[in-house]
């Protein structure tokens, strides 16, 4: 094989090799976003909630002037109220700047389909997951909490 053909079969391989690696290098797994990262910033955790995921849908029911959205967020909760609790879900709470309070749904839409949650008693201290959907109006931004005072 003569200097020259060999140089050029140098080449594309290098070439190929370089090709190959950033092909790869732009198939990495996303990275999971940290609680405070969330590409969703509407809602932010409160005491003793780790948001684990937001997802938006829209109310698919057609009301005239209609400018609600549900969020449906799949979070964390602990059990830091000093006593065992069963955690009724429409106490977990959105609430935004203006004071205004929405509560947890988990029926009633096309959103929440399919949502099951656990439905046991916490311990002080235990922690659950649980996907609630909240209707609010588009782009509310507020801080999910559980109030157990009503």
């Amino acid at each position: 094989m003569s200097r020259r053909k060999r140089a050029s079969v140098k080449r594309s391989a290098l070439l190929g090799a370089i090709v190959a690696s950033a092909v790869l290098a732009g198939c990495k797994e996303p990275q999971q976003a940290a609680d405070s990262k969330l590409a969703n910033t509407f809602v932010r955790a409160g005491q003793d909630v780790t948001i684990l995921e937001v997802r938006t849908y829209g109310t698919s029911d057609n009301v005239a002037q209609s400018n609600d959205e549900y969020y449906v967020i799949r979070f964390k909760w602990t059990n830091s109220l000093g006593f065992a609790v069963y955690p009724k879900l429409d106490h977990f709470v959105i609430e935004d700047s203006d004071k205004r309070r929405f509560l947890g749904v988990t029926s009633g839409a096309s959103a929440l389909i399919g949502i099951s949650n656990y439905a046991g008693t916490l311990a002080r201290g235990e922690s659950h997951e649980y996907t609630v959907g909240f209707r609010v109006p588009v782009a509310t931004q507020g801080t999910l909490f559980y109030d157990a005072s009503f």
